[in-house]
């Protein structure tokens, strides 16, 4: 993921390269020449045969996991949840309002430029990091269309997966209770509700997780420092695809990169007092600050060579790497709670009180159905509440005993530190990482339960493991609940505004050429799709939420932005400066209803196109 990045800002940003040819090109030039690397150098090459029959060893080693029954039901449920899943974003339309709104937008209009830069018809994109959004346009960019984007996000999906088997293991769990470990987090609602959309708070969630899995699997004892070298600079990997994905995870660069100082400056201190006797401990200590410099810009480093440019490109723009928001010093439109949590905090929250009841309401919501791609409540679902959660608690008084202090100062600690400063700690989409401490947490204990051999022996034995996969078929009744609702009435609403079923979404996609038709917000812009191919649309600036299907799904039409003014005869001048030939307003808006009071006194300069759809769509100069 970081290569595709990597590779799309090299060649997308300096020159017009977000074509075909040149990323083609550039991907089979770096894809062949790691091969040449990897062939010409023998140590390369034995760790490639290491790691390919590592692979294969573990697969074979795999039969043994599924005598647990518990792994093997919820493993075939959420086979079938996200084949679904994908059927979906496969063969219907996008909907998510965000997706509408800036995150499929942006993309559009670097395809539509052939470069990554600026993108002033979508504001939000303009300011926010998109990493998780290149990795869609590539798709965009050999298909002109935007309909394979929310498959960008899938491999976040499969990082997240991972970090909570590994992180497991590296605790102590047996492997199949790992693997719940890992499944559970794919059952999430809220992780279910993004799989087909282009939303990206899974994509930051997991990229954390794996910062934290890679930063405590560090090699340990005398003389290992060196050997972390490349642990931490795949920490610093998934770091810098975390800051790219969103910038809270800022703050988790700030918890990881101090786990991984300390672990390191531990093993630092016990090498000195072993090597005092014999080196003196003033050569060993400069030594060692030098080892943990390295050390350290191992873990930061990829971000300033991957994360970095979103961060100066909206600080050159708007003299602040965060705008709109005040932060750090920097001075924006307001702070994250005033821009977006007043108007996005339910009313049940809001008189609930302090943080741990509003947490207390929102993990005891029912999973609402239709479930929302941006559920605020219930979100976690009741796998979260019944068993992930005692799981921590659990998995707590395990690690207590046994007086094993890296999961808790190293996981726990910056998890709840993550969630504490968090704008909004009950809604499920900003803390879905909490479920992969949970099922972490679960899995030690459940090992800790049965033992760490798979095969049980003796009537106590026999015993154990029927506990453990008890606890195993109470997460799969839980969470099976929760993925049932999350996909039954689908997410995806017909003309006549009822929520498709899952029987009325398979007929939806036998039909693919009628669904703009049939699905929103597709449906609601019949005039703009009959704008030529090539039109130019101008909005204002406090233009329509839902932009994408003023574009069309294959970008056949460009969007511009104007700034809103009260004389009627610059605001044309600006529109004609813009190269627009229509005008796209939105009559709920209060600052554009202002402005089709105005330009509706001059129909002969702003012919009505539409007055059907969202938007109010006006000819310019008699297109």
């Amino acid at each position: 993921m970081a290569q595709l990045i990597g590779l799309a800002l090299l060649i997308g940003v300096p020159v017009h390269g977000l074509k075909p040819v040149p990323m083609l090109a550039a991907a089979v030039l770096v894809g062949a020449a790691e091969v040449v690397v990897v062939r010409t150098r023998p140590a390369l090459l034995i760790r490639h045969r290491e790691t390919v029959s590592g692979v294969l060893r573990a697969v074979r080693r795999c039969g043994s996991i599924w005598r647990n029954p518990a792994v093997v039901v919820l493993a075939l449920l959420v086979l079938t949840v996200y084949g679904w899943r994908i059927a979906l974003g496969s063969f219907v339309l996008p909907s998510e309002w965000d997706g509408m709104w800036y995150h499929l937008v942006g993309p559009a209009q670097w395809i539509q430029e052939g470069r990554i830069g600026h993108t002033p018809a979508a504001f939000w994109s303009d300011v926010y990091p998109q990493g998780q959004e290149v990795l869609g346009a590539w798709a965009g960019v050999f298909t002109h269309t935007l309909r394979w984007s929310w498959a960008a996000g899938l491999p976040f999906f499969l990082l997240g997966f991972t970090a909570a088997v590994g992180l497991a293991v590296r605790f102590g769990a047996r492997r199949d209770h790992a693997l719940l470990a890992g499944l559970g987090f794919l059952t999430i609602p809220a992780v279910i509700a993004q799989s087909s959309t282009s939303y990206v708070d899974v994509g930051a969630a997991t990229t954390a997780a794996a910062a934290f899995q890679f930063v405590l699997a560090l090699p340990s004892g005398r003389g290992a420092v060196e050997g972390r070298l490349n642990h931490l600079w795949l920490a610093g990997l998934a770091l810098a695809l975390g800051t790219s994905v969103k910038a809270s995870n800022l703050l988790t660069m700030a918890c990881v990169v101090a786990v991984g100082i300390g672990q390191v400056v531990v093993t630092f201190l016990a090498d000195r007092r072993a090597a005092a006797a014999d080196s003196g401990s003033a050569v060993t200590l400069r030594y060692g600050v030098g080892r943990l410099v390295v050390l350290g810009t191992a873990m930061v480093l990829p971000s300033v060579l991957l994360s970095s440019y979103w961060y100066i490109r909206t600080w050159i723009k708007y003299d602040n790497p965060f705008y709109p928001f005040t932060m750090f010093g920097f001075t924006g439109k307001g702070t994250v709670q005033d821009l977006i949590m007043v108007n996005n905090t339910p009313g049940v929250i809001k008189s609930a009180g302090g943080v741990p009841a509003q947490l207390w309401e929102s993990w005891t919501t029912p999973v609402a159905n239709p479930f929302s791609y941006d559920q605020r409540l219930g979100g976690l679902g009741t796998g979260w509440l019944w068993v992930l959660l005692p799981g921590v608690l659990l998995g707590l008084v395990v690690f207590v005993v046994r007086r094993q202090w890296a999961p808790l100062l190293g996981l726990l600690l910056p998890m709840l530190v993550m969630a504490a400063a968090s704008p909004g700690p009950w809604w499920a989409r900003y803390t879905v990482y909490l479920p992969i401490l949970g099922g972490v947490f679960l899995a030690v204990f459940l090992t800790w339960v049965t033992g760490t051999s798979e095969r049980p022996a003796g009537a106590a034995g026999y015993a154990r493991w029927a506990v453990a996969v008890a606890v195993g078929f109470a997460l799969v009744g839980t969470t099976g609940n929760s993925m049932w609702r999350t996909s039954e009435p689908t997410f995806v609403q017909a003309s006549d505004w009822h929520h498709y079923t899952v029987d009325e979404a398979v007929d939806l996609m036998r039909n693919t050429r009628t669904q703009q038709d049939t699905v929103w917000p597709w449906f609601t812009f019949p005039s703009a799709r009959k704008l030529p191919k090539g039109s130019v649309i101008a909005l204002s600036d406090t233009g329509p939420d839902i932009r994408l299907p003023l574009m069309g799904m294959k970008m056949e039409r460009k969007l511009v932005q104007v700034q809103g003014d009260n004389d009627l005869t610059t605001f044309e001048a600006s529109l004609h400066r813009a190269g627009a030939q229509y005008l796209a307003l939105d009559p709920s808006g209060w600052r554009d209803k202002q402005l089709v009071d105005r330009v509706e006194t001059a129909p002969t300069r702003f012919r009505l196109v539409s007055g059907n759809d969202p938007v109010r769509i006006y000819a310019l100069d008699g297109h």
